[in-house]
């Protein structure tokens, strides 16, 4: 007795295998898309899309810190492979006010368009025409500015900190999360004029001290520098990408 009822649960057991397989076979196939498949498709699409950058200069290597912001530099056009005698970047050389104005109004054009000027010179003097206009440097205030001369760095916080005002830029200079950094030891060093937006560049990471705590705001900028910063803050207006990560 007991032999025959196994039997019976065995046969069951099977005819519902059975019936499962067959509904299975006859029921239609739905194809469920990978959630990645089209952001990957994207990031593909958009990496040939992107042109790609020769660096020509005979003093950047890709081993070099500032690779990543010369290539970016001349993405955006604030520096040019064909502008240079012997194609050399010189990046240990002093930038001149007048040079770093001039790298920021070519980053400025690249999304605003050519900057024009009544009376539109050879090399900078456009830019700063452009930039007295705007009021990123006054002629005739504390901290007066003569094209020629090596920039420092507070005053190039302040020339940055000027265009980020004039045109409403913090917001795409700001983290989500705080950031905490030490204030710099040297701070009653500082210009009063420049004490303000250094710590405010300080807090979106785009001014750094030179060393153990110190900024050095009397020091010159070199042009790996000056490249630096122009290119975070393109890099945060037009690609999103924030200074903690550039």
């Amino acid at each position: 007795m007991n032999r025959i009822k196994s039997k019976i649960l065995v046969i069951s057991a099977l005819s519902i295998l059975v019936t499962t397989a067959c509904t299975m076979a006859l029921a239609p196939t739905i194809e469920i898309e990978s959630p990645t498949t089209e952001m990957e498709t994207n990031t593909i699409t958009e990496m040939k899309d992107t042109p790609t950058i020769i660096v020509e200069m005979n003093d950047v290597s890709p081993r070099d810190w500032f690779y990543r912001y010369v290539v970016a530099g001349l993405r955006f056009g604030v520096i040019r492979n064909e502008n240079y005698e012997y194609m050399y970047f010189e990046p240990d050389r002093d930038v001149t006010v007048g040079e770093f104005i001039s790298m920021l109004g070519r980053l400025h054009e690249y999304g605003h368009g050519v900057i024009s000027m009544p009376n539109n010179g050879e090399f900078c003097e456009r830019y700063l025409e452009w930039a007295l206009e705007i009021g990123i440097v006054h002629e005739y205030k504390h901290w007066d500015l003569m094209p020629g001369d090596v920039i420092t760095r507070e005053q190039k916080a302040m020339i940055v900190w000027q265009y980020i005002e004039l045109f409403d830029l913090l917001y795409y200079l700001q983290h989500e999360y705080p950031v905490t950094m030490t204030l710099f030891w040297d701070y009653s060093e500082m210009s009063y004029w420049a004490q303000g937006p250094i710590e405010v560049l300080r807090t979106c990471l785009l001014m750094h001290g030179r060393y153990m705590g110190y900024f050095k705001p009397h020091d010159s900028v070199n042009r790996a520098e000056a490249l630096r910063i122009i290119i975070r803050i393109g890099s945060a207006i037009y690609d999103f990408i924030h200074p903690l990560v550039r």
